[in-house]
């Protein structure tokens, strides 16, 4: 029944090819932006066609494997990436090298030669999204099928980072109404939304050794992927589902989103990076008596485990882009300079090997909102760090790291009574403004830059005397404004030195529809905005486009 059904295919293709090839050549259109248009100097008679893209390659003159595995990064109720080339891989032992395995998905086939024990299929064709049930992904030989059920096709996003990704929705849930739909209240928890979960944390262990250079080559803990009903949100990253959530509504559940978690409570960014972004930015240091590498930051203990043990058992997993939220246990001044550094790497790293197209895919990070010291006279707990510079140097990722988005959420969180602040709960206003610039890039849903994000720091020129910085924003819509309509522009700072904002002596006003002009009594060494814990948008801070979208955060180095 397989070699019948693989000629079906074959013939299909064929066919394709020679109805492509009868078709009337099309005039000549405006090229996309990456493209390299021919322009021929003459225009042949019968100008040839390309042959359309089909997705069936032709079959590989191969035995077949008499046995294989497949990545558990595979299971059923997945999303695979739309747009992409798709890429499944699995292994076999050494003696079925030189032998293959076939797969099917949505009407594509492609082989595989196993080679050293592994194998890659490709799917060429671009899929675009699909949330139509009952799609499956094949994987086979002659004697062994593997078969993942109702596979959607939309985008897939990776959710990182510490105690405020790990922040469960069951936490979300005691502080939202349970009837409220577009919150995900507990008890309006959709199952027929095209939303699809993949848990895959340090919560789980794995038998590797943590901090050392080894990696699990396959996921190494029960997790797959499952359909989001309300057992299997209640664990999952509320800040990773609410995006997921308001993503497809406002898709109105055309595009499926699947969210891949991977996070480490109070780990720094040492616990994040593979061995070569280790290596390359020395994150951590080799303890003889430990036998592993440590690292720098609040909680210091293991580096690069995250990655080794997590992250790379998807590397070529194609994606949409990453929902990043770590750096408090980065915030000590020694550890600032390096931070930007770090995320950079470790960013570029993941786009060398998850996209085969699309390989510049975006990555969205969360700015740190409001945190406030113990009031007078509480007793009790209270959990409180200085995020204040970390928050603001996490801001020049924007102009150091193309294609990279701030979620900007100084209007977010304003309880100064609650003894956990550090852990704010505001979640679902940080996933719907991710969300919303997610929508903005993607061209979808009418959203635009303007209305989903305020101004970001684009650039900085300074004055001969160095006392005068013009900082230039993006994301302005009609122009830059005050919120409370005041001449001044608060929360501005000059750096006395390298990450040391000094707020005393400096003024700042908006002098163009996208400048703001920051004069200080001292030579600046930079310019900053936003570097107070306590910073609250439209009270200590008040910079605004002209949707009334807060200005982002940032501390930038002259």
């Amino acid at each position: 029944m397989k070699k019948n059904r693989l000629m079906i295919i074959i013939l299909c293709g064929i066919l394709a090819v020679s109805f492509a090839a009868c078709k009337p050549a099309e005039p000549a259109s405006t090229s996309e932006p990456g493209t390299d248009p021919a322009v021929p100097t003459e225009v042949p008679t019968e100008a040839p066609t390309e042959a359309p893209e089909t997705g069936i390659d032709e079959p590989l003159d191969l035995p077949y494997a008499a046995d294989f595995t497949v990545s558990k990064a595979f299971s059923k109720n997945m999303v695979l990436q739309r747009g992409e080339h798709i890429r499944v891989w699995g292994w076999a032992d050494e003696s079925e090298n030189g032998k293959k395995v076939s797969g099917e998905f949505m009407g594509m086939f492609s082989e595989a030669e196993i080679k050293d024990g592994e194998w890659v299929i490709t799917f060429k064709k671009k899929l675009p999204a699909n949330a139509e049930m009952g799609h499956s992904l094949r994987i086979y030989t002659d004697t062994k099928e593997v078969e993942f059920t109702d596979v959607l096709v939309g985008d897939v996003y990776m959710v990182m980072g510490q105690s405020n990704c790990a922040y469960q929705m069951q936490i979300h849930w005691t502080v939202v109404d349970a009837n409220d739909a577009e919150k995900g209240g507990s008890k309006a928890i959709d199952k027929t939304l095209p939303i699809r979960l993949h848990y895959n944390t340090q919560a789980t262990p794995t038998k590797l050794k943590r901090g050392t250079e080894d990696v699990n080559k396959d996921v190494a803990n029960r997790s797959s992927w499952k359909v989001a009903n309300n057992a299997t949100v209640s664990q999952f990253s509320a800040i990773g589902y609410l995006f997921a959530l308001k993503y497809v509504h406002a898709t109105e559940g055309k595009v499926p989103v699947g969210m891949i978690e991977i996070d480490g409570n109070g780990r720094p960014i040492g616990a994040f990076v593979p061995n070569q972004v280790a290596e390359q930015c020395k994150t951590d240091t080799w303890n003889q008596s430990k036998g592993y590498y440590v690292t720098e930051g609040v909680n210091a203990e293991w580096g690069r485990f995250l990655y080794n043990e997590y992250m790379y058992p998807f590397e070529r997993y194609a994606i949409a882009g990453v929902l990043w939220y770590q750096g408090e246990s980065d915030f000590q001044d020694h550890l600032l300079a390096k931070y930007v550094t770090t995320f950079n790497a470790l960013m570029t790293y993941m786009r060398s090997t998850h996209n085969l197209i699309n390989k510049d895919f975006p990555v969205y990070f969360v700015e740190f909102p409001s945190i406030y010291q113990k009031p007078a006279g509480h007793k009790g707990d209270w959990h409180f760090m200085d995020l204040g510079k970390i928050r603001a140097k996490m801001g020049e990722i924007v102009v150091t790291l193309p294609n990279s988005y701030q979620i900007v959420s100084s209007d977010a969180w304003n309880d100064r009574t609650f003894f956990n602040s550090l852990h704010p709960n505001c979640k679902y206003e940080q996933g719907l403004r991710g969300a919303n610039i997610a929508l903005a890039v993607n061209g979808e849903a009418g959203m635009t830059m303007e209305k989903a994000t305020g101004p970001i720091v684009e650039s900085v020129t300074y004055s001969k005397d160095g006392k005068t910085a013009t900082v230039k924003f993006k994301n302005v819509g009609d122009g830059l404004k005050t919120i409370d309509g005041a001449s001044e522009v608060k929360g501005f700072a000059g750096l006395s030195s390298a990450n040391t904002p000094k707020a005393n002596g400096v003024t700042a006003k908006i002098t163009g529809k996208d400048t703001v002009e920051v004069k200080a009594s001292f030579e600046l060494a930079g310019v900053a905005y936003n570097t107070v814990s306590e910073n609250y948008f439209g009270e200590t801070i008040n910079l605004a486009n002209s949707e009334g979208n807060p200005a982002g955060a940032f501390m930038l180095n002259k």
